[in-house]
């Protein structure tokens, strides 16, 4: 059960991210901008950050630029990720509020 609701958490969390971002687009947002951003709604650890971001850019849902500094890492979404957002694309490991 405990799993479970690990999965539901991670899901959500990506689905967060892709909100907010759709919210800027077509502008981006610092990693560190992202997690104030995300705080207001639950708690996520910046690892549970890290593996949602890692996530979504693998599935080319969102770019992010290359910096020394993670929390100043740019994050945008891309036109898949738009789709994603727009319900246009399905992504069972993703879970966007309608």
């Amino acid at each position: 059960m405990e799993k479970e609701l690990e999965i539901a958490k991670a899901k959500e969390l990506r689905g967060d991210i892709i909100e907010r971002l759709y919210a800027v687009y077509p502008g981006g947002v610092s990693v560190g901008t992202l997690k104030s951003l995300l705080r207001y709604k639950s708690i996520n650890s910046e690892s549970d950050i890290r593996k949602a971001l890692y996530y979504l850019e693998e599935k080319e849902y969102i770019t992010a630029t290359e910096n020394e500094n993670y929390l100043d890492i740019t994050v945008n979404l891309t036109p898949k990720g738009i789709n994603l957002a727009e319900n246009d694309l399905d992504d069972v490991g993703v879970d966007i509020d309608e």
